[in-house]
């Protein structure tokens, strides 16, 4: 454990590391404790400055990574909704301050890479395992059967409620934690492996708790294809990647025997894809949603409403066709690519998909098997959620791509592990 927090260099880089540790370790709790390590590394980053940092700045990646929030000031300009679209703004701000600072930090992040994953990673193990600590003591307090943890109460959001973080989010940050140790095992450190197997069950174990459909998605999609094209050669590809495909497949035929996990994956996504709507019992289904919000969007589609509309928008258009409970609720568009488009029109949705296409490149270029998890984990999430309205996913868009974009080390964690 000691090597995780042990690096030889200057006293401000030792600084910046143990910040960046620090907001790593915080980032799955009370959002209070990430901005301000937020706030403390700019603040240092800011204190030891040196102008020649400031050619770090010509780097491209520095300002795709923060185009999103650059997009989110241009929306301002045009917006009718200007305080809500500014409070949003200062919400994402930190998509533009990660990849300024970790670029003129003096920090070589591709030096210390793993071992801040390697720590984001553990943080991840230990949350999942206080949270199935807080439940079975629940679970005991009430003197329910050990079984009820596979039960309404203690799944997806129950799971994860103990931290105060939406089971989407946390599914998010376990994924990539997966992916993290994926890597770390098959760096055939024989000493450290059991203990990296044991961290993979634990994560894996806490994702299916989550039920996250999207995160699984993902998951499932990284393990059996991403792993064997990127990280394995000959015939061990093809053996994992059958191997892989059966087991996923299986688990996730007998998970959905179990009638929790088989209304929330099947049952629930199913109702979400229907255009099921019913005004008399203030039912609506995702699906009717959407069909109605592109509605919307045709109306204004190449530069949106503004900046901050999408809430007051999407509420007018729910009351006048009768989304009663979408309105009361005040619920915005589920998809971070619609939520583009009615806030900056087809500028914003092709400035998003652009981040995409220019993480991809560079992840295939460098065979970065973490970088392209990550842009596929944030793509499937985006389909059916807005990520960078809620802070926890602000963070963790605002932190990793330009984390992974800047620090150039995607395939030879061998060497260095």
């Amino acid at each position: 454990m000691r090597r995780l927090f042990i690096i030889n260099d200057s006293l401000s880089n030792k600084i910046s590391f143990y910040i960046i540790a620090a907001f790593l370790v915080a980032l799955p709790f009370d959002r209070f404790f990430s901005e301000w390590l937020l706030i403390v590394f700019c603040v240092h980053t800011a204190i030891h400055f040196r102008m020649e940092k400031l050619r770090e700045l010509k780097n491209p990646s520095v300002w795709i990574a923060g185009s999103v929030f650059l997009l989110a000031l241009l929306g301002l300009g045009y917006s009718d909704y200007r305080n809500q679209g500014l409070n949003i703004a200062l919400q994402q701000i930190a998509i533009l301050l990660f990849p300024v600072f970790l670029s003129v930090s003096g920090l070589h992040l591709a030096s210390y890479k793993w071992q801040l994953l390697e720590i984001f990673g553990l943080t991840c193990v230990v949350t999942v395992l206080y949270l199935y600590f807080d439940a079975f003591r629940v679970i005991r307090y009430f003197h329910l059967p050990l079984a009820s943890i596979v039960k309404k109460q203690f799944i997806n959001q129950g799971f994860t409620k103990p931290i105060g973080l939406h089971a989407t989010y946390f599914s998010m940050y376990v994924v990539l934690a997966v992916c993290i140790f994926i890597v770390l095992l098959l760096a055939n450190n024989v000493r450290r492996s059991y203990i990296r197997v044991f961290c993979l069950i634990v994560l894996l174990i806490g994702l299916l708790q989550s039920s996250s459909r999207a995160s699984l998605v993902a998951a499932a999609t990284t393990i059996i294809f991403l792993v064997p094209l990127l990280l394995l050669r000959g015939k061990r590809r093809t053996v994992f990647f059958v191997v892989a495909l059966v087991t996923v497949s299986f688990t996730m035929a007998t998970v959905t025997q179990i009638g929790v996990f088989r209304k929330r994956l099947i049952d629930d996504l199913g109702n979400d894809l229907s255009e099921y709507r019913d005004p008399g019992d203030l039912t609506e289904s995702r699906m009717a949603r959407w069909k109605l919000e592109w509605q919307v969007i045709l109306k204004s589609p190449f530069m949106g409403y503004g900046s901050g509309s999408e809430e007051d928008v999407l509420k007018g258009a729910y009351f006048q066709n009768k989304f009663y409970r979408s309105y009361l609720l005040g619920l915005n568009s589920h998809s971070q690519f619609l939520s583009f488009l009615l806030n900056q029109g087809l500028i914003g949705l092709l400035t998003y998909l652009y981040l995409f296409y220019y993480g991809g490149r560079i992840a295939l270029l460098r065979k970065d098997f973490l970088l392209l998890a990550f842009l596929l984990l944030l793509f499937i999430v985006s389909l059916s959620e807005n990520i960078l309205d809620v802070s926890k996913g602000v963070l963790f868009f605002a932190f990793f791509l330009p984390f992974f974009l800047l620090s150039d080390s995607g395939s030879d964690f061998v060497k260095s592990t």
